[in-house]
């Protein structure tokens, strides 16, 4: 059982990390967001946002999940267990809550938004698998 604590542990490291490094991709490309992936969105989107250019949202995505999902990932690597599952489960409850609030503002679901709800998603129910385990063990 020690074994699976320690396998779950080390998933949900790995998972912090990958999501973190998509978080800091994306947000960088949010930064320029004169060129690349964000000049196609629709200009009338940032009219419902309360930002004037993907530039604000791309720092958040940097600070908020870039930086939250590396402490969540150094905490699953130290082993920290109580920091690790639940900083882990906080972050992906933080990206439903921003995807909720977006959809709600925006007035529809785009395929990015579906793949960071399948994301945020995933990312509670490993915290929840790697609780588990820790609990029952």
């Amino acid at each position: 059982m020690v074994i699976l604590k320690q396998k779950s542990n080390m998933i949900l490291g790995l998972y912090d990390l990958v999501l973190a490094i998509a978080a800091i991709v994306i947000g960088l490309q949010m930064l320029q967001s004169n060129s690349g992936i964000f000049s196609e969105y629709p200009k009338e989107w940032l009219y419902k946002l309360p930002f004037t250019s993907w530039v604000q949202p791309g720092i958040i995505a940097i600070l908020l999940f870039g930086a939250g999902n590396i402490f969540s990932a150094i905490m699953c690597f130290k082993n920290s267990f109580n920091m690790s599952w639940l900083s882990s489960a906080l972050v992906g409850l933080m990206l439903l809550l921003c995807v909720i609030t977006q959809v709600t503002i925006l007035g529809e679901w785009y395929l990015p938004s579906v793949e960071f709800f399948a994301a945020g998603v995933i990312q509670i129910f490993i915290s929840i698998f790697a609780l588990a385990t820790r609990k029952f063990s």
